[in-house]
């Protein structure tokens, strides 16, 4: 198995459970570096078949499309919020994420 550095644009995105896009096709992320520095997935062999993946061999260069998740939540958490809205939401933190679901 070879490892590749992952772009900066997608790393973020990588978190255990997340989903990542690869050549179009989207797949659970199995396992993960903490910070995103690689991942694994489980690709089932009737999405192998009928997919694109089946033409990749080692070494394949690959699009990598990050979770639209992370991604909503990060504009979320970038975009301007008036302080009386800001007060009325809930903290944003792992015990949140985890309570949910998310971690």
């Amino acid at each position: 198995m070879a490892f590749y550095d992952i772009s900066d644009f997608v790393r973020p995105y990588i978190v255990p459970k997340g989903s990542i896009t690869i050549n179009g096709v989207s797949l659970t992320i199995a396992s993960c570096h903490e910070w995103g520095e690689w991942f694994t997935v489980a690709v089932i062999p009737l999405t192998y078949e009928l997919t694109n993946l089946h033409c990749l061999a080692p070494d394949s260069l690959v699009n990598l499309e990050g979770d639209i998740l992370g991604k909503y939540v990060q504009r979320l958490l970038k975009s301007p919020v008036s302080d009386s809205a800001a007060s009325a939401l809930p903290a944003i933190d792992d015990g949140f994420l985890a309570e949910h679901g998310y971690l």
